[in-house]
């Protein structure tokens, strides 16, 4: 098998391809042939030496599609199965997704909706992930408002769409208008653009006044302060990232006041079987269609993850950049 390697970390120019022995699968696992994997920004990030539990050298990647051509079981049903899938072992304490092949357990591969090509599947497992966890440990319920600060973004576009499938009312908070190529979910919801209008008095507005029950911020730094104003007594705030600044200064006896929640999110907390629990039950809607999977804004050949890589790193996180192993 071919896999793009790393053995210390640096720039993401200093990744190789690399032939090494093809795993054998043992009991539990499975040997998934793989047809796309997608590039996220925690792969750069891991390559960069942020990820701290990192053991090297490792085969990075999170995100995966492609096919089942191997069994510990014994089992040769399962052969030839479409899947997909995700986790925040993959690329980081096991080997991962940039390969032309993937050793894993077997409770870790989900089954690919037809509707959906392997670009398309590989694109979904941490952003869709991310999301779900996110307004799981938020405890959303459809009679709820759900805020997204970044709604453009991958995480953010997943959890407009899971929110109002739910039935929850989407506010979207983004810093333009919303693009007229959206998926009819995502058009569907109240968009707030914070070039022309206040964030705070918007969702206050559309929620006659009581602000936001859940904030799902996916920006991170300054905008902890700005989601604050426009939180529900008793709401809860999900955050995933800490932008560009970490260190936020916030009024704490306004906050215990309000009774809120401050809620930190972590995908890579979640192994790959964990993950494929939390897919599993957003198969329903990826088949349906009533979510909408991100766009693919370009595929690469494993020969070319460094610029696949490097795409990613300059992104704006708009689209998703795919790598195709064959």
């Amino acid at each position: 098998m071919r896999a793009l390697r790393l053995k210390h970390f640096g720039d993401v120019s200093d990744l190789r391809i690399e032939e090494l022995p093809t795993p054998v699968p043992a009991v539990g696992e499975v040997l998934v042939k793989i047809a796309a994997a997608s590039v996220n920004a925690s792969d750069v990030k891991n390559v960069q030496g942020f990820m701290h539990q990192t053991r090297l050298p490792r085969t990075p990647g999170r995100d995966f599609a492609g096919v089942v051509v191997a069994s510990g079981d014994g089992d040769e049903s399962g052969i030839g199965r479409k899947v997909f899938g995700t986790g925040g072992d993959l690329g980081f304490t096991r080997d991962g997704t940039h390969a032309t092949h993937l050793l894993i357990p077997k409770a870790a591969a989900v089954a690919l909706p037809a509707n959906l090509s392997p670009e398309v599947g590989s694109a979904l497992g941490v952003i869709f992930v991310t999301a779900a966890y996110g307004l799981r440990e938020a405890n959303l319920a459809s009679d709820q408002s759900v805020a997204i600060i970044g709604v453009f973004g991958g995480v953010g576009r997943a959890a407009a769409q899971i929110a109002a499938s739910a039935g929850a009312k989407v506010i979207g908070i983004a810093r333009r208008f919303p693009p007229s190529d959206l998926a009819p979910s995502l058009a569907r919801i109240v968009h707030v653009n914070t070039g022309a209008e206040d964030p705070a008095a918007a969702v206050r507005r559309h929620t006659d006044g009581r602000g936001a029950d859940i904030i799902f911020d996916t920006v991170g730094g300054p905008t902890v302060l700005d989601a604050l104003k426009f939180l529900a007594p008793r709401g809860r705030l999900i955050e995933i990232s800490a932008g560009s600044n970490p260190n936020v200064t916030l009024n704490i006896r306004d906050f215990y006041h309000q009774q809120a929640r401050l809620i930190g999110v972590d995908s890579l907390s979640l192994d790959a079987i964990e993950c494929a629990s939390i897919l599993s039950g957003l198969l329903k809607g990826l088949a349906s269609g009533e979510l909408s999977p991100p766009p693919i804004a370009a595929t690469y050949p494993l020969d070319q993850a460094i610029s696949a890589y490097q795409a990613v790193a300059g992104s704006k996180g708009e689209g998703r950049y795919v790598l195709i192993p064959a």
